[in-house]
């Protein structure tokens, strides 16, 4: 599966790109929101992993116009802000996982595997302890 990682931190970016090629992904990173819409209009990608919060682009607005350019596109948001109002945003958005940061690469990968298989949007975070 082709995957797009697009997060202002570049050791996430790093973080799943490695998680996510370990697993036979191809899969591109980028830490700017601009750049990643480039390389987007010009080649295709299955799975968007985007973060929430940059300062070029909000998450959400990334989404959309990712989603005007390839309608298919599945997506998994990463935030550190997993308040009901971030997760009710992307929920409406038609966003199908989110996974809030810190995480695992087991929750990374749960994510994905939410967002293409499943059809409801699932937050995936740790249990409270």
């Amino acid at each position: 599966m082709k995957i797009m990682v697009v997060d202002d931190e570049p050791s996430i970016v790093q973080m799943c790109v490695k998680v996510l090629q370990s697993q036979g992904h191809e899969v591109r990173g980028f830490s700017q929101a601009g750049e990643a819409l480039t390389a987007l209009a010009a080649e295709a990608a299955d799975l968007l992993v985007v973060d929430y919060k940059m300062p070029e682009l909000s998450g959400l607005d990334f989404i959309q116009r990712a989603w005007e350019l390839h309608p298919d596109l599945r997506v998994v948001m990463i935030t550190a802000h997993g308040t009901r109002e971030v997760i009710g945003k992307a929920t409406k958005t038609g966003v199908k996982s989110i996974v809030l940061k810190p995480f695992t690469p087991a929750e990374l990968t749960q994510g994905v595997a939410a967002a293409v298989g499943g059809t409801e949007v699932r937050r995936t975070d740790r249990p409270a302890q």
